[in-house]
């Protein structure tokens, strides 16, 4: 059968809950950290922005859009099982997602190096570079050097998480509160902030994964709060590795946790479609939340 034909025979319809069980079968493929509830959270928030594409009954794609108002939606989970790849489901995903975002200021996602070429000849623009990175866990030896028994640090509850929010909203530009409600409600209690004079001035929130603990976002007006704030949760993890998606212009922060033991992985190129919005405090940035939720 030629590509042409093949590519005719695809269908995209909207990613339901009862697809889980042939979607965690394309995510195990690829080794993929994220969670069966994590594919949840992403169709139940965002109904009219995840899609699957088909061969004939057979679910072979995916992609999801993390919907944040009408400023700013965060494409994710990008997926094509390997045996259809180069039969243009990417572009026909790609495409149904996004022509259902047009009432959107600014479309975002971030990019393997795969994925760049396809998405630069959707109109995706460069922004900036990520790092993946990763640890085992065993932190008690190697950060001594960071005192996490200072009064200013606080764990995130329900009682604070609206503030948490406020304050990642005047930092990143939208508000994330659905998202940061939802690992607080899965994740215990290794979520913590730093308030100085009555004030927020940084947070880190952290979530399991399948094969990893996932540390992000963390947003704080300092590196050296930065690495409080992260010592805390590394210190309160045990025997599981750690992964991270790092800023590569946190260059000192990158520093320190490779002197921690994390490896770079891989790295992400975030871009953006139409407007770039929410770029004005990068600098305040450091650990995103995932390349499926920014």
């Amino acid at each position: 059968m030629s590509n042409s034909s093949q590519k005719n025979q695809f269908t995209i319809r909207p990613m339901v809950i009862d697809d889980m069980t042939s979607i965690m079968q394309l995510k195990n493929a690829e080794n993929w950290n994220q969670t069966n509830l994590d594919w949840k959270f992403l169709i139940n928030k965002n109904p009219k922005h995840c899609f699957v594409a088909c061969d004939k009954k057979e679910i072979v794609g995916t992609v999801t859009a993390m919907v944040y108002g009408s400023k700013l939606t965060w494409i994710g989970m990008m997926l094509v099982a390997k045996n259809y790849r180069g039969l243009g489901i990417s572009k026909l995903l790609m495409n149904t997602v996004i022509n259902k975002l047009q009432h959107i200021k600014s479309i975002k996602l971030d990019a393997t190096k795969a994925g760049i070429p396809v998405y630069k000849k959707l109109g995706f623009k460069s922004e900036f570079e990520i790092l993946r990175m990763a640890a085992i866990s065993g932190f008690s030896n190697k950060l001594n050097q960071i005192s996490i028994e200072n009064p200013a640090l606080q764990p995130i509850t329900t009682n604070n998480i609206t503030e948490i929010a406020l304050f990642d909203y005047k930092m990143y530009g939208v508000n994330r509160q659905i998202l940061f409600n939802r690992i607080l409600k899965q994740e215990g209690t290794n979520n913590w902030f730093l308030k100085k004079d009555g004030e927020v001035t940084g947070f880190v929130l952290s979530r399991n994964g399948s094969q990893y603990f996932h540390v992000g976002p963390l947003i704080s007006q300092s590196v050296t709060d930065s690495k409080l704030l992260l010592s805390k949760v590394f210190l309160n993890i045990t025997n599981i590795p750690i992964l991270v998606d790092l800023l590569e212009e946190q260059t000192e922060l990158l520093t320190w946790l490779i002197s921690n033991g994390f490896l770079i992985q891989r790295s992400f190129k975030r871009m953006y479609l139409k407007n770039n919005v929410c770029n004005a405090s990068v600098k305040n940035q450091y650990l995103i939340a995932g390349p499926e939720l920014g």
